[in-house]
């Protein structure tokens, strides 16, 4: 009775829609009119039009082809044991999600779903195969809605529900994995790059229309007045003698008997007639909400002494490592936790530090090595080498320096406990006495 009651509630009202800035969870009386003080929601397509902008879509490719290609390593959680055979199925699992799809193109398609509208959706089987135990498929993002009231205590609970040619489907948390980089508490949907740029968007594409027009558009800059009492037969004849002398050649047009000749300017002939600065502001807002430094989309000239291995570690940040996370969630909450291994196993994407990092990371290493912090071999692992097999490799500086001393014999060692001069008579350091 209660789940009836639950599918009857989630099939009206505010459940169908899909997107942020939308009445949730309330009703407004019949007959009373409410403010709009926001602007008014795009449609899906909408948004998916914007997507294939240039600028947009220069964003979203720079995120979708990092990470169809960025390296991953699969860890195992607290050295228990080498899971060599879980591994490789998680690897199968990964690579081939699905019987059509790679891994590149997967992540390709349920990365734009994300970044345009927030919603990284995919449908998740399990399968009796031990090497290939679960099998992802890329959903529409805009098809999934949320069922509300949903049953919490319930793992069984019907959380999402897609409108098919058979009526109305439901899903469980466990049948789709639904990712989300923004969450609030006042709606279920989120909030993407495209949907916070929506509007610039527009106002960048109706400035672009316009100073093509008028870029393209055959008009002469300049209104050309022969002063008065200047005929019909005079003005023809100037026309004449401007269009077959003068246009194209480069010379001086020459004209007498007038009063004066006045020029008015009807067009613009500079950039700012074209709305490039008004452009230019555009493109940085676009690229605030991307998280992308606007010098990346092509159309902005950088001002500051930002290096470019500053702005691509900047764009890594704020641009690609965000949605790494949410693919990285995708695969250890129903790839990895799907098989049973959920805090055994774990799904990591590996990003290379730049190198000004690396000489950072380095030189903060060696220096906690000197200060006794770090072993050799500790060292070694942070910084990519393979481990030492020297005996005094799993200790820190100063135990290894005391520890070669002792060894050695070193006179004047570290602390002084080298300090262990041989005084036997046959060592000869006790000056020949008995």
């Amino acid at each position: 009775m209660f789940d009836h009651m639950k599918k009857y509630l989630a099939s009206k009202g505010p459940l169908a829609r899909l997107l942020p800035n939308q009445t949730y969870m309330s009703w407004i009386p019949h007959g009373k009119k409410k403010k709009q003080v926001l602007p008014k929601n795009p449609t899906i397509r909408q948004l998916r039009n914007f997507s294939r902008d240039p600028i947009v879509r220069k964003a979203i490719t720079i995120v979708q082809d990092a990470l169809s290609r960025q390296p991953y390593t699969i860890d195992v959680i607290g050295g228990r044991g080498k899971h060599i055979r879980e591994i490789a199925a998680v690897q199968n699992c990964i690579e081939h999600p699905n019987l059509v799809d790679s891994r590149a193109s997967f992540t390709k398609r349920v990365l734009d779903d994300a970044m345009v509208l927030d919603a990284m959706c995919a449908e998740v089987a399990k399968a009796s195969n031990p090497s290939h135990p679960v099998y992802l498929y890329p959903v529409d993002g805009s098809t999934i809605q949320m069922v509300v009231p949903y049953d919490y205590t319930d793992d069984k609970a019907a959380r999402y529900m897609q409108q098919q040619a058979d009526g109305m489907k439901y899903f469980t948390a466990q049948d789709i994995a639904y990712l989300q980089r923004a969450y609030f508490t006042y709606q279920p949907y989120g909030l993407s790059p495209v949907m916070m740029a929506y509007n610039y968007v527009k106002f960048y594409l109706d400035a672009i229309e316009q100073a093509n027009e008028k870029a393209t558009n055959a008009t002469a800059e300049f209104l050309i007045s022969l002063g008065e009492g200047v005929t019909a037969a005079q003005r023809e004849e100037f026309i004449e003698y401007m269009a077959n002398s003068i246009e194209g050649t480069g010379r001086i047009p020459v004209v007498a008997g007038a009063k004066s000749v006045e020029t008015k300017q009807i067009k613009a002939i500079n950039s700012d007639g074209l709305y490039l600065q008004w452009l230019e502001k555009l493109t940085q807002i676009v690229g605030v909400a991307f998280g992308i430094p606007p010098e990346k989309l092509g159309l902005v000239i950088a001002n500051d002494r930002n290096t470019g291995e500053d702005q691509e570690s900047s764009m890594i940040q704020e641009l690609v490592k965000p949605y790494a996370a949410m693919l990285e969630d995708l695969y250890n909450n129903y790839v990895i936790a799907g098989m049973g291994l959920g805090g055994v196993l774990k799904f990591r994407f590996i990003f290379e530090d730049s190198e000004n990092q690396k000489s950072v990371k380095s030189k903060r290493v060696v220096d906690e090595y000197y200060k006794g912090v770090l072993t050799e071999n500790e060292v070694r692992r942070l910084m990519g080498y393979e481990e030492s097999t020297s005996v005094y490799a799993d200790m820190t500086y100063p135990e290894k320096t005391t520890k070669i001393n002792v060894d050695y014999g070193v006179s004047g060692g570290f602390n002084g406990v080298g300090n262990i001069k041989d005084t036997s008579e046959e060592g000869g350091d006790n000056g020949g006495k008995e």
